[in-house]
Parts: structure tokens; C-alpha cells; sequence
């Protein structure tokens, strides 16, 4: 089985919106407005097959945190955002790739409802490239800066506009992947890469797509990975989709026939006859990895805007008699290696519907398509492919040149990661959490990279989990000297900023702390000295309870024990 993969990121960039300069607001639900949206055509006079897939809707968007008329269609686009093109650029040099001279902005058409115009605006920034991930080397194909679109809303048709118009970059690599161990760590090199630049960070700012085929195959694109991790398992299972497809015997359809007067149902009903189709349309008892054609048919129906289909491998159930099955099986004459589909709803809708379910059935193997990742690593159907006809050309915005914008690549992670004075994994920690900068400005005032490393990583969590003040570096940086002064120990640092940020005073050790510590002692032992005499050094452990009691935080413990050591043996 020969398989070709290749990756599409899409990655929100953290610099506002990308042709609106609108803060981010918190607006009410209730700022409600609806559209219709249909397919248009082309500069080239042809209508996309994925848009013309969507047919005619009206959908309904909530206009939250952007309460601007750019994205709610009032108004032309302003811009675009040159902090947006300066990522993109910096992007662009980090991985080598061709950079254009002058950059033209396109519309795409989208009328699945999660663009309020209709159309996402595009741009091609670079060509080329490539990448270092565990597997090798992989090349891109284009960088793209484009806007994100809309939020799903609670219900089918509805969206939110918070998330309309965040700059994207959208990276595709050529398909050079050919195992699906691969594609997981192409798209997490990808995602470090992304990261040395100033992008967003969070759950869902960042998107994988998988473009899939399998022997010279249709190329098929996956959509909405939850996470890297199920990568592997959703490219392999997609490997046995498709090949099973391939096996499958050729879909032939007989003409659909209006069934509505055999059923007690009040809709519109009509079936149709798939010659040599019994056991493939398949059921949830159906073995694993059955290509369940039943299911697949009934994605493509929805489209239309039914609930979805009914097949014989099926019933009776759902409402339909063992006697109104066996009827459908007579009037539309099926032999008993065949199977019929039945499909309810308003007339037009119906017959909308039974005709996709049948060009579905006429293509053999794999469709070129767009389809989604479920929860179980398996994949649904959401629309055709779509081709060059859904471009053209943005007349809202002007050409931008590039020969004159000067940007500064930014060091990667590993790079990031490689001149911090940690071990591998403090390292990486500090650096994803965004904290190295941080870390080289505490450092000019503690000596000890592991105090630091430990207040970032260890420390602040811990004080911010019990919804205490942010603490900032100045604070810290007080508490980092009486650290350097002796005056209280590593494990008081934690204490002394609770103190500082709740305005109570540090409580701090003498500058003669260790003097201190050797009069307590004293006072100690003379007061257990037969006990001290009959353990010897094994007295250390239960003696050290009371002097860390009474000096915890104000002298390290390491201090303590050494201290308490040298005086039991002069004591023996």
C-alpha cells in the first residue's frame, strides 16, 4: 500500500484582526443579524462544485467581540494588518522559502455559512521551503496569509463572530509523507516552527488538515484533528477506507420511484433500487471496519437538508414494518442481492437528496472530498473537494509590494532552548510556557539558573493556584536578593512572596542567622544529650525536626543538617 500524505496548518497569529482594527470587545448575544448565502461564479464564469454542494441557506451569526461593520459585510476591508505580513514574512525566511514580489489578495468562496460574505479573503506570500522533523526532511509547497472564519454556534446554521477575521497562516507542504507515524511529526515540527514567531497559543489556534492517497489515488483532506496524537491512527484508518472503497463493486442505482402512498407517514417519501448492494450499506451490528456505505450515502443526503436516509440492510426499524419493507422490496423489484434506500422530507429536499445519494453511488473508489476527523479516529463526509473555480480576484484591496519590508527571522524553540543554562527538560519547559525572556531578566540577579528555573516552572503555578495576586519581577527580584544575602533560604522563597504580595513583612533570618542555628543547637542537644549520646549520628533525623521548625525558610536546610552533623560528633 503506497501512501502519499501532506499537511495544511492553519495558525492564528496573535495581532489583532487581520482588515478591521477593532479591540477585542465583549459583546452581548442579542447584537443578532441574519444572510442567505448561495455559490457565485468565478472570474472564469464557472460555479464551484464544494460551493454549489452547500445550496441555499440562510444563516444566522452572533456578533461577538468585534463589533465592527468590516465583519458583519457593511463595509470594505481596511488594511490588511502589517504586523500580520511581517509574521508571515518572518515565517517565510525562517524556513526558506521564495517570497513573492508583490502580494494580490483573492477571494474564496465559502458559503457553508462561516463567512459572512460568502467568499474568505487569501493571499500567497512564499512559495518553497522546507523543514527538518524526525523523519527527515519535507518541503512546503505555499505560505498563504489568510482570515480565520467564523465560530459554529449552538445551533445548525447559527455562528459567532469573535473568531472572524483573525489572521491566519495557512502552511501546505508537498506529499512526501508516506507513513502515518510521519505525519504526527511533520505537523508537530511544523508547530514548534510556527511557535518561534508571535502567534497564538491555546486550544484552537492552531488547525491540522491531512491530505491523504493511497496508490496514485484521489486525494481525500481530513479536517479537525483533536489532537497529534490520534494522527497516526486516523491516517491509517483512512488507509483501509479508502482501500476498501477501491474493492468495492461498482454502485449502479435504478431511477428513483415516489413511495409516499405505501407508509402512513405524512411526508414525502421516495426509494430507490441499488442493483448488487445487499450487506454493503451495512449497520452498527455491521463487523469492524465495514465500510458502512449505509452511513456514508446518508452524509451526502444531508446536504440536501434532510435528517439523513433509511436503507434495507436496516429495517425494519425506525418506525417501518416488517410488511411496509417487504412491500418496498416488491414495487421496486429487488432481486435478493439487492439493497433499496428510502429517504422522507419536503418534495424538493427529498429529491434533492436521492439524486446526490445516486452521483455518490455512480463514482467508483475513492471521491475526491473534504472530511472530517471524529472522536473515534474515524472520518465523515462534509463536501466535494473544492477546485480552482472558487477564486477571484479581491477588488477591496490593493497590491502590497514586498521588495522594501524588512523583517528580522526569529530564533526557533531549539534555539530558544539551547542557551538556557538548563537541563533538557527545564529547558523545553520554560521555553514553551513563553518564559525564557523572563528567566534572562531574574537572572541578572540570582546566580543559581536552578532557583529561577524553579520559581517559573514550580513557585508561581503554585501561588497562582490558590488565587493570590500576580506576582511580578520586581517582587520577585526582591526576594531573589535576601536569597543572595542569606537572609532567607531557597525554601522560604515560596513564603516570602506570599508575604510580599499580601502585604505582610518577610519574615527574614538575622544577619547572623547561622550563629543563631548554632545556639539552638546547642541549647538542643544539651537538653537531649543522654539520647544523643546513645544514637549517635542516628539522633540527626529526629533532631532535625525542631531546628527546621524554628528556622524553615530563613537558612537551607542542607545548612542546618551540616551544622547539626559537626556538633553531635563533637558531642560522641
Amino acid at each position: 500500500m503506497r501512501l502519499k500524505a501532506g499537511l495544511e496548518i492553519h495558525q492564528q497569529l496573535d495581532c489583532g484582526k487581520l482588515f478591521c482594527r477593532c479591540d477585542e470587545l465583549d459583546v452581548e448575544d442579542d447584537l443578532i443579524f441574519k444572510r442567505k448565502l448561495h455559490a457565485t461564479s468565478s472570474e472564469m464564469g464557472n460555479i464551484d462544485i464544494a460551493a454549489k454542494s452547500e445550496g441555499i441557506r440562510e444563516f444566522t451569526y452572533f456578533n461577538r467581540g468585534c463589533n465592527c461593520l468590516v465583519y458583519a459585510d457593511e463595509e470594505p476591508p481596511r488594511g490588511p494588518n502589517k504586523e500580520a505580513v511581517n509574521i508571515a514574512l518572518q515565517f517565510a525566511k525562517l524556513v526558506n522559502s521564495r517570497i513573492l514580489e508583490e502580494v494580490h489578495f483573492m477571494r474564496k468562496i465559502v458559503v457553508d455559512g462561516s463567512n459572512t460574505s460568502g467568499f474568505q479573503r487569501t493571499a500567497l506570500i512564499a512559495t518553497g521551503g522546507q523543514i527538518e522533523y524526525e523523519g527527515g526532511l519535507l518541503e512546503l509547497d505555499q505560505i498563504c496569509l489568510e482570515e480565520d472564519s467564523c465560530r459554529h454556534g449552538k445551533n445548525k446554521d447559527e455562528y459567532l463572530l469573535d473568531r472572524l477575521g483573525i489572521p491566519l497562516l495557512e502552511i501546505t507542504t508537498k506529499p512526501q509523507l508516506n507513513k502515518p507515524k510521519q505525519v504526527q511529526q511533520a505537523a508537530k515540527a511544523l508547530g514548534r516552527l510556527l511557535r518561534a514567531c508571535h502567534v497564538k497559543r491555546g486550544l484552537g489556534t492552531i488547525r491540522q488538515d491531512v491530505n491523504v492517497s493511497i496508490n496514485g489515488g484521489q486525494r481525500v483532506e481530513l479536517k479537525g484533528f483533536q489532537d497529534l496524537s490520534s494522527m497516526p491512527q486516523v491516517v491509517e484508518n483512512e488507509i483501509i477506507r479508502q482501500s476498501k472503497l477501491n474493492d468495492l463493486i461498482k454502485g449502479n442505482a435504478a431511477e428513483p420511484m415516489v413511495v409516499s402512498k405505501y407508509f402512513k407517514k405524512q411526508k414525502f417519501g421516495i426509494a430507490c433500487r441499488l442493483i448488487g448492494w445487499k450487506g454493503i450499506l451495512g449497520t452498527k451490528e455491521s463487523e469492524k471496519g465495514h465500510v458502512r456505505m449505509g452511513r456514508e450515502l446518508a452524509d451526502y443526503a444531508k446536504k440536501a437538508g434532510v435528517k439523513g436516509l433509511m436503507h434495507s440492510d436496516e429495517l425494519p426499524a425506525y418506525g417501518i414494518s416488517e410488511k411496509e419493507t417487504k412491500k418496498l422490496h416488491d414495487i421496486l423489484d429487488c432481486q435478493d442481492n439487492d439493497a433499496f434506500i428510502l429517504i422522507f422530507g419536503k418534495e424538493e429536499m427529498a429529491k434533492d437528496a436521492i439524486n446526490r445519494v445516486i452521483e455518490r453511488i455512480k463514482i467508483t473508489g475513492v471521491p475526491k472530498e473534504v472530511r472530517r476527523v471524529t472522536p473515534k479516529n474515524l472520518t465523515r463526509y462534509i463536501r466535494p473537494m473544492p477546485g480552482a473555480s472558487r477564486m477571484y480576484p479581491e477588488t477591496d484591496i490593493p497590491p502590497i509590494s514586498l521588495n522594501n519590508i524588512q523583517v528580522i527571522i526569529p530564533k526557533t524553540l531549539d534555539e530558544r532552548e539551547d542557551i538556557l543554562p538548563l537541563n533538557d527538560e527545564e529547558s523545553k519547559q520554560v521555553v514553551s510556557r513563553n518564559l525564557d525572556q523572563r528567566f534572562k531578566t531574574l537572572m541578572e540577579n540570582c546566580d543559581d539558573p536552578k532557583i529561577v528555573s524553579r520559581v517559573l516552572l514550580h513557585i508561581l503555578p503554585n501561588i497562582a493556584s490558590k488565587d493570590l495576586p500576580i506576582i511580578s519581577n520586581k517582587e520577585i527580584i526582591t526576594v531573589l536578593n535576601l536569597v543572595n544575602e542569606n537572609r532567607i533560604s531557597k525554601e522560604g522563597i515560596e513564603g516570602a512572596l506570599i508575604q510580599i504580595i499580601t502585604g505582610q513583612e518577610i519574615q527574614i533570618g538575622s544577619e547572623n542567622i547561622e550563629e543563631d542555628v548554632k545556639h539552638f543547637i546547642d541549647i538542643l542537644i544539651k537538653e537531649k544529650n543522654e539520647f544523643v549520646k546513645e544514637r549517635g549520628l542516628g539522633a540527626i533525623g529526629p533532631l532535625m525536626g525542631p531546628v527546621m521548625s524554628e528556622f524553615r525558610g530563613k537558612i537551607d536546610g542542607a545548612k542546618i543538617n551540616a551544622l547539626l552533623i559537626n556538633r553531635i560528633k563533637k558531642e560522641i
